[in-house]
């Protein structure tokens, strides 16, 4: 097992697929970061706070929710790219069974995805400093700083481990690419929509996309709402809630370890049919 994972770290760093993702990661942390300053602007021309606003916890859940589809596209391509150069072949040879394969693939992405949530955890908050001042108190306490950050890194990661489930059961490149891509940000989307103001409203937190937004959103909109209202937080109108989810995420009173525990469910599920269609798969 070990020689497998040896084998598929050699195969990420020959390509330069791990880091061609990582650099949009990286890029839109740091941006993402970097908008608190803008906030700063709008907010104090509606009302001047006697409280620093700990926007730097907004932003890791901003750009998180962006950048884990890069995580996503990164563990698709690693397992459909290995039938498209037809070096799964070799691999399955050389290996038994399958599902060690998967098993490797699955440790090896998930490293990848530790990467790449510690990197958008770091640069969304040095956007953040840079963006609204040397003031350590736009990170909110250290706890909800941890905290955030420690859920936008566990969701890089579970968005790598649902990529290698879904690209060992597409197989195609081209699919792996798009499919993602248009259930994120047009079908989940649409349904989304459709749903608001319906009996079955409530299923929208339940969906893949909302769930995996919802690790660090649902965490990290409430811990702002407190650190800014304070005493008053239960006073605060839903309304604020609801304009916060819409910009950075998640829902309105859903909480963060649901959404992490559908979540994991979505992942396990593609990880199983993965497992269960490699082991009966024929490849040339």
């Amino acid at each position: 097992m070990l020689g497998l994972v040896r084998a598929e770290f050699r195969k990420i760093f020959s390509t330069n697929l791990w880091w061609a993702m990582l650099i949009p990661v990286v890029v839109l942390g740091f941006c993402a970061g970097w908008l608190g300053t803008a906030f700063v602007g709008i907010i104090d021309v509606v009302e001047q706070f006697q409280t620093s606003l700990p926007l730097g916890l907004l932003a890791v859940s901003l750009s998180t929710n962006f950048g884990t589809i890069f995580a996503l596209l990164f563990g698709a391509m690693s397992f459909a790219g290995e039938f498209r150069h037809s070096t799964i072949t070799a691999t399955y040879l050389t290996a038994n069974p399958r599902g060690s394969v998967l098993a490797a693939k699955l440790i090896t992405c998930a490293t990848i995805g530790l990467v790449y949530g510690l990197a958008n955890v770091l640069f969304a908050s040095l956007g953040a400093l840079l963006g609204s001042g040397p003031d350590m108190t736009n990170f909110g306490s250290i706890d909800d700083w941890l905290s955030v950050g420690g859920a936008g890194v566990l969701s890089m990661l579970l968005w790598a481990l649902l990529g290698v489930g879904f690209g060992a059961l597409v197989t195609n490149v081209v699919l792996a690419v798009i499919a993602p891509l248009v259930y994120k940000f047009v079908i989940e989307f649409t349904v989304s929509i459709s749903l608001m103001e319906t009996s079955l409203a409530g299923v929208a937190p339940y969906l893949p996309g909302a769930a995996g937004n919802g690790i660090v959103s649902n965490l990290a909109v409430p811990l702002f709402v407190s650190a800014v209202a304070g005493p008053n937080e239960p006073n605060t109108p839903r309304g604020a809630f609801e304009l916060l989810h819409l910009f950075f995420g998640g829902t309105y009173n859903h909480p963060w370890w649901l959404s992490l525990l559908t979540f994991l469910g979505y992942a396990a599920a593609f990880v199983a049919g993965a497992w269960f269609v490699g082991r009966r798969r024929d490849v040339a």
